[in-house]
């Protein structure tokens, strides 16, 4: 068993979190680490293991230091076996098998070398704190570990977090916001459905919404999360997120994405600001992900519309 380079586990340059140093593995892993900026979670995707046979993994970082994990299998198949809390546990390798695993638990996993997966640490009682300010009465105390469950709704949530961080858009932060936030619920739950409450009736007045959208248009260069918008409106998150798209229409990733477009197109058509310069401006960490997610949305890059927009 070996501790893997730290390097392995690097974007950029951002360090890796300290727990990743208590973590053995009996083989060099293949994986692709995500930038998170400013969200409480680090994120890597495990495409396979550099050897051929069982891989063993060991992780006993010391409780101050650890994170917890959830993790779903995307590829392999075979068996998965894990060590937890003295016990051992054996499970078929299934496509949307998940694990949740609280910081500061030894454990010890074992899977074949073609198994990949996705795996999103969070900083420790981030998940219960999504349920506490919810009003829920629930903290990280919902959350029992899960040794090997198929969740296909959290699995499905993990892909499209896995996909907004490989592909930042116009309201990245808002959309990963909003998905840990449904993953919780569905963690409190069980994996089913939350059931109807009478705070449906809660609507977003006027001048709330009017705070909101004003809120918005002064930080549009910032990362603007599901708590800061909430916070404006005076509502909790998950209440704000559904009076919201009743009182305009769309969901608060959508409009944020529709007024970065706007505020992009505007700046561009001045043609006096570098594209890096208008990439921080419109609340991107860097010119290159600013490119991609314009040019996803208007199928034309920014240089070429500013060129358009001159002609």
């Amino acid at each position: 068993m070996a501790l893997i380079e730290q390097s392995t586990y690097r974007v950029g340059d951002h360090a890796a979190p300290d727990f990743l140093s208590h973590i053995q593995w009996s083989a060099q892993p293949d994986v692709t680490v995500f930038e998170t900026g400013s969200l409480p979670i680090f994120a890597l995707r495990h495409h396979r293991t550099l050897t051929n046979g069982m891989v063993e993994i060991l992780a006993d970082a010391p409780p101050a230091k650890d994170w917890d994990l959830l993790v779903v299998n995307r590829n392999g198949s075979g068996k998965f076996g894990m060590d937890f809390d003295g016990t051992h546990y054996e499970r078929p390798l299934h496509r949307d098998l998940c694990c949740f695993l609280p910081a500061g638990a030894d454990n010890r996993m074992l899977f074949g070398s073609d198994t990949g997966s996705f795996l999103l640490y969070l900083r420790p009682g981030v998940i219960g704190s999504l349920l506490e300010s919810e009003g829920e009465g629930k903290g990280s105390e919902a959350f029992a570990p899960i040794l090997g469950r198929q969740l296909p709704r959290v699995a499905h949530l993990m892909g499209l977090i896995e996909s907004e961080l490989r592909r930042p858009s116009l309201g990245s932060r808002l959309m990963v916001d909003g998905l840990l936030r449904a993953i919780a619920g569905l963690m409190a739950t069980g994996d089913g459905e939350a059931e109807p409450t009478n705070r449906d009736r809660i609507y977003l007045s006027q001048p709330k919404l009017k705070r909101v959208i004003d809120f918005i248009e002064a930080h549009l260069q910032e990362s603007i999360g599901l708590d800061d918008l909430a916070e404006a409106a005076g509502l909790s998150a998950n209440h704000f997120l559904r009076v919201f798209k009743l009182a305009t229409g769309e969901t608060p990733y959508h409009f944020l994405r529709n007024r970065r477009l706007e505020r992009a197109r505007q700046l561009l058509a001045d043609d006096s600001m570098p594209l890096a310069q208008l990439a921080l401006e419109c609340g991107f960490a860097n010119q290159a992900h600013f490119t991609a997610a314009f040019s996803r949305e208007l199928g034309i890059s920014p240089g070429r519309y500013r060129r358009s927009v001159r002609a």
